[in-house]
């Protein structure tokens, strides 16, 4: 009961929101098109006393709980490896268990990101990924070069040990999950990779396109090449906006690389098809140029361009977009009213380019720790950053309820009008 009032409260505020003239939502969206990025289920294993050494059942009912009720139909995660001391660290398999058959049993289909973080300790540093070279021709001298004698297969030849490490890893977490997971991302901004620009000391902000192409090829030939394949929908990680500093090249340019290479053109060659289902994209107007709001009309010219990019190859691949969003300070009702503001018209922009582009996941669901206040909802949390352990909400913000109306009223296939909310 006290949901529902706050959330009554927040749609009238969202309804009767500032001055400015009604716009048309238009056409209905497919019907999968509501993502939303959560908190990821390995964060919450063993953080409530009631779940000992176990996934915390009452938070992840809680958080899906309330995606359900805001109309989200696709949740994104990551999966993380641990630190145990070991050259690659070692991952818990179960992690998301609980997380996805709760999902599953409210409707909710499940996208997990299989990025860097799969592989934890000291050889996982994401220079060792293409040899911690700028331009990918490795010394001969370097360890990080490619591995001889080939490793055995279903991996084999052309890899060296960041990739073995990590092909085995994904390789092992697609087994435990077969038929569970509703789509996988391989990789995560991986054309403007911040944690390898800070681990070079800014010499490599992007993976090598090479080497992105050959590891996500070798995945997608191992999970379709069984006996029984595994047939769920693999899509390239999501592209930054900004335009590498190390090689000059734009959000397209890496596209286009990923297409040209020799793995992604010789898999196509030999099968028909390419060796991925979508391509993932973060349009962050603040990427762009500078700030949110202000730059939203820079994001549908984008979106084109990366769909031509798309269709000048493959015919079958999508455009998702799988993070986009701006903070709402939950301290100022004007910042949330355009974080609302921004959330609806980001969902006009995307769901005006239907079907090329679907799903698409706001990022977030929380607001993290330390006035990063990305998400929808804000829950307590103490001196440590540790959420409240059953994932009680404090606060509701208007996103939220903004979500829920387009979401509900485009899923049942209607026309909505909403006033333009001004920040």
């Amino acid at each position: 009961m006290k949901r529902l009032v706050c959330l009554c409260g927040l749609l009238a505020l969202v309804l009767g929101g500032a001055g400015g003239a009604a716009r048309p939502l238009g056409a209905a969206p497919t019907p999968d098109f509501w993502g939303m990025v959560v908190r990821d289920p390995g964060y919450e294993w063993d953080t409530n006393p009631a779940y000992p050494n176990a996934a915390n059942q009452a938070f992840i009912d809680s958080m899906l709980d309330n995606l359900a009720y805001a109309g989200v139909q696709w949740a994104r995660f990551e999966f993380h490896g641990a630190w145990d001391g070991s050259a690659y660290g070692t991952i818990n398999l179960a992690q998301a268990d609980y997380f996805v058959q709760a999902a599953h049993a409210r409707g909710i289909k499940v996208l997990a990101l299989l990025g860097t973080d799969l592989l934890r300790g000291p050889q996982s540093g994401v220079v060792h990924f293409d040899g911690g070279t700028v331009s990918g021709v490795i010394p001969a001298g370097n360890p990080d070069r490619e591995l001889s004698p080939c490793p055995p297969l279903p991996i084999g030849c052309g890899v060296n040990a960041y990739q073995q490490a990590w092909l085995e890893r994904a390789i092992l977490v697609a087994g435990h999950y077969a038929g569970r997971i509703d789509a996988y991302e391989l990789f995560n901004e991986e054309n403007f990779y911040f944690a390898l620009r800070d681990e070079s000391q800014g010499k490599q902000d992007e993976m090598n396109p090479y080497y992105v192409a050959q590891t996500i090829t070798k995945f997608f030939r191992i999970l379709r090449t069984q006996a029984s394949p595994d047939t769920t929908p693999i899509i390239v990680g999501g592209l930054h906006p900004k335009r590498s500093a190390e090689s000059g090249r734009s959000d397209v340019d890496y596209l286009n690389a990923l297409y040209d290479s020799p793995a992604f053109t010789g898999y196509q060659q030999a099968n028909g098809r390419w060796p991925i289902d979508g391509v993932a994209y973060h349009p962050y107007p603040a990427e762009m140029v500078k700030s949110d709001n202000d730059f939203l009309y820079l994001v549908g010219p984008r979106l084109d361009a990366m769909i031509a990019a798309i269709r000048a190859r493959d015919g079958g691949a999508r455009l998702w977009v799988t993070e986009v969003g701006t903070r709402g300070d939950p301290a100022s009702s004007a910042d949330m009213g355009r974080q609302a503001s921004f959330l609806r018209q980001m969902a006009q922009i995307i769901a005006a380019r239907q079907p090329d582009v679907g799903p698409w996941f706001w990022f977030k669901y929380e607001d993290f720790p330390a006035a990063e206040s990305w998400g929808v909802v804000t829950i307590p949390f103490d001196g440590q950053g540790r959420y409240d352990p059953n994932g009680a909400v404090k606060l509701f913000k208007p996103a939220f309820a903004q979500y829920r109306i387009l979401a509900l009223d485009l899923k049942l296939d209607k026309q909505i009008w909403l006033p333009t909310v001004q920040g």
